[in-house]
Parts: C-alpha cells; sequence; structure tokens
C-alpha cells in the first residue's frame, strides 16, 4: 500500500524515470484535497505523447490510490486553468537537490500556503504572541507589557484573535466593560456582507489597568454575552473564507482589513495580537500574514519541540521570498516561558537544533544564507527569557494587579520588556 508520506516521492520517481533531465520549475505537482496527485508538464513535451503515455501508466503503477485519475499527467494548455496555473502560490518540496513546486487544494489550510510578506499600506509596529499550546504565560506577558506600553506614555491597540480560547478581554476589561462586539462579530458581518466598518467604533475599551492609553478589542462583545447560545454559531461562520464581486477573500485577508480599519480609527502606536495556539488556519494569518514580529513561546518540553518541528519543517517549503527590509524570518523570535534557572542551555540547545534543522540556511564562504552562531543574542533562536514564579500562574491583571509592587514584576519580565523594546526599536528603523 502506498500512504500519503510516500506519494509524492514516488511521483517524482516516476518523472525522473521518464524525464532525466526535467527542468522542475516547469513542472507543477497538484495535490487535490484527496491527497491524490496530477503531474502537469510543459507545454513543449505534448508532441512527445508516448513519453506522456508511458509516464501516466508508471503514475498509475506508482501511486496505486494516490494516482488522480486514468490519466494523471497531462500538458499545460490541456489543463483547465491553463497558463494560469503557473500564477498560483506553490510550496517547494525538496527531493534531494530536486526543488518540486507542489500546488495544494485543500478544504481548508488555504492561508498556509502563502509566503509571508509586507502590507501596501503602512500600521504601527505590530506583535504577535503565539504558542503551540495554552498554559504558558503568554497573554499575561502580552498583557503587562501592553501595560508598561502605556506607562511610557504609547498608545497600545491588543486584539485577542483566539477566538476559542479567549482570555485577553477578560484579563484587560471588567465584566461590564467590554465594548459591544469582537472580533468574531466583525467577521460574521464581514462574511455577508454588511458594512462591518461600522462596527469598529463599538469594538474597543479602555482597559483599568492603566489609566488611559490601552484599548482592547476582545474575541466577542457583549452583544455575545447578552445571548451566549449564539456563541458557537458564530465561531462556526468567522473562519470561513468570503466569496463576493470582488471575488474569493481568504481568511488572512479579511483579518487584514479587520485590523487596518481597527488601526485607522484607534490610532495606536503598537498593536499586540494574541494568537490562537495550535496550528489551525488561523494561525496562518496571524504568523504569516500580518506583517508584524512573532514571538513564539515554548516550554522545554519535547511535545513543544516536536510541534514547533512540525511548523517550521512546513515553513521551509514556502519559497522563502525576502521582504522589501529584509527576510521574514528574521521577524521571529523564541521565547523560553516559565523557565527554570538551570534550564537556559539545555532550551537554547533544543532552539539552536531546531532552527538550523528547518528555517536556518546552510551557509558557506561563497553563499551566506540566514545562520547564526548558537550564542548569537540577535538570533530568532536566542531566547527571550521569562522566569517562572508562582505569583503569576493564574494571574488576573484586574484582579491582581492592585496587591502586586512594580518590582515583582520587573523581577520576572524586566529581561523580557528589555528584549521587546529592542525588537520595537528595530521595527521601527525599519518602517
Amino acid at each position: 500500500m502506498v500512504t500519503f508520506d510516500q506519494a509524492l516521492d514516488k511521483a517524482v520517481d516516476a518523472i525522473l524515470h521518464c524525464y532525466p533531465g526535467v527542468q522542475w520549475r516547469d513542472i507543477r505537482v497538484v495535490r487535490d484535497m484527496q491527497g491524490k496527485l496530477f503531474i502537469v508538464l510543459p507545454d513543449e513535451l505534448a508532441e512527445h505523447r508516448a513519453e506522456i503515455e508511458q509516464l501516466n501508466q508508471l503514475l498509475i503503477e506508482y501511486l496505486q490510490n494516490y494516482a488522480g485519475s486514468a490519466n494523471p499527467a497531462a500538458c499545460l494548455s490541456d489543463t483547465l486553468s491553463g497558463a494560469e496555473l503557473l500564477e498560483e502560490p506553490f510550496i517547494i518540496y525538496y527531493r534531494g537537490d530536486h526543488a518540486v513546486r507542489v500546488i495544494e487544494r485543500r478544504a481548508m489550510g488555504e492561508n498556509w500556503l502563502f509566503e509571508p510578506g509586507q502590507t501596501d499600506l503602512s500600521h504601527p509596529p505590530r506583535f504577535v504572541f503565539f504558542s503551540l499550546k495554552g498554559g504558558v504565560g503568554r497573554s499575561t506577558a502580552l498583557a503587562l507589557w501592553a501595560r508598561k506600553l502605556c506607562q511610557e506614555g504609547k498608545s497600545v491597540l491588543v486584539v485577542d484573535m483566539d477566538l476559542e480560547a479567549p482570555g485577553l478581554g477578560a484579563q484587560l476589561l471588567e465584566r461590564s466593560g467590554k465594548p459591544l462586539y469582537g472580533v468574531a462579530d466583525w467577521l460574521v458581518e464581514d462574511l455577508v456582507g454588511n458594512p462591518a466598518e461600522m462596527l469598529v467604533p463599538d469594538m474597543a475599551q479602555q482597559s483599568p489597568v492603566v489609566p488611559a492609553g490601552l484599548w482592547v478589542v476582545p474575541a466577542f462583545g457583549s452583544a455575545t454575552d447578552e445571548a451566549p447560545q449564539n456563541m458557537l454559531a458564530k465561531l462556526a461562520r468567522a473562519y470561513l473564507e468570503k466569496t463576493d464581486s470582488k471575488g474569493l477573500q481568504l481568511f488572512a485577508q479579511r483579518l487584514q482589513r479587520m485590523l487596518q480599519a481597527l488601526e485607522a480609527h484607534y490610532q495606536p502606536d503598537v498593536v499586540l495580537v494574541d494568537s490562537r495556539a495550535g496550528l489551525h488556519e488561523t494561525v496562518a494569518t496571524t504568523l504569516l500574514h500580518l506583517d508584524a514580529e512573532v514571538l513564539c513561546f515554548a516550554v522545554d518540553l519535547e511535545v513543544t519541540w516536536q510541534g514547533y518541528r512540525y511548523l517550521f519543517s512546513h515553513l521551509t517549503q514556502l519559497a522563502q521570498q525576502k521582504l522589501q527590509q529584509g527576510d521574514w524570518r528574521d521577524r521571529f523570535k523564541m521565547v523560553s516561558a516559565r523557565a527554570m534557572p538551570d534550564d537556559f542551555d539545555r532550551f537554547l540547545d533544543c532552539s539552536y537544533g531546531l532552527w538550523t534543522d528547518t528555517l536556518y540556511d546552510e551557509s558557506s564562504e561563497e553563499v551566506r544564507g540566514l545562520s547564526f552562531d548558537v550564542r548569537d543574542e540577535a538570533a530568532p533562536h536566542y531566547p527571550l527569557i521569562i522566569p517562572r514564579v508562582d505569583i503569576f500562574e493564574a494571574f488576573e491583571p484586574c484582579r491582581d494587579l492592585r496587591r502586586m509592587h512594580e518590582a515583582q514584576i520587573s523581577a520576572v519580565f524586566g529581561e523580557f520588556f528589555a528584549g521587546l523594546q529592542s525588537c520595537l526599536e528595530a521595527s521601527r528603523d525599519q518602517d
């Protein structure tokens, strides 16, 4: 039996058997929603029908149930898409030295296939707080940095994009002080064509943890609290892609428009986004498509490193195009959360091994890609540190800040804040 993990390799073997000198940039492998494979050849091979027929026979033999049809290979002009197929986004699958262009057809997960890129519009610095699992102190760190930025005179917009486990609204706002609408409301109304921009003035509320300057956009607003039976129904529709007279809008494009509308209305100096944990479709947007600095929270457990290896290994398949201001991989930064005093060296070694095996390039005297020494503090793999302290377990800012001294916060988060300040200054320099 041929399995999913074997199918693509076997398709490459069949192509190389029939076309040993093939130029992979001229070929597309299309993987459909079931995982079945179709091979699209350049039109200059069309006159050699015997070779194409041989390839079809080999593909059926090699792929078994993963052959896309009775004739899984065809030339470009014989496909429904024609030349437009070459314009579709693809991932790079490396089989030895062969860089195979794979076009993915997915029921969900399309946002994972687009390369990270900068938006055309200017915007304030954005920071995404991400973790593979909850309970690592991600939201607490975000809330406390937002508070510190406001104490320094900055205006901060905090957006809770963790729709399935919303927390920032409850952490930074009193129950009676939530705005009428939240992120999910914007997505649901936008989906049916309502002018969702009309919701924006009622999507954020000032947090009481500072005198002024901290605007909080919850995942769900007070309208949902008043009709809680609608929450799951909204959630099911919030993730959908939108098709209208302007064409298909992926989830990433919809969230980009929402964030731009919020920034235009509230005029923040800094935007902090609390991402959903895990590897859901929505996470692709927050990690790759918001033109943001991405803080990857991790604890030193094998399950954490395994999860990040899954994520980063997928990202290596993207074409890794350079942004105007540098490489998108430079905008990721590891965070050692709930860190124990003696664990730093082990965490650093694991983080460096992860990045070296996935997102870092192999460098030589002739080629200098993205690579760093293990002890380079500016490197993405070199972590910002948040020590584990019991007083910040189950921490609620609105409830607990009043009985906490600033020295206690600085002792735990001071190094983390200093690292973020450096990231903020670097982001402004790039802008």
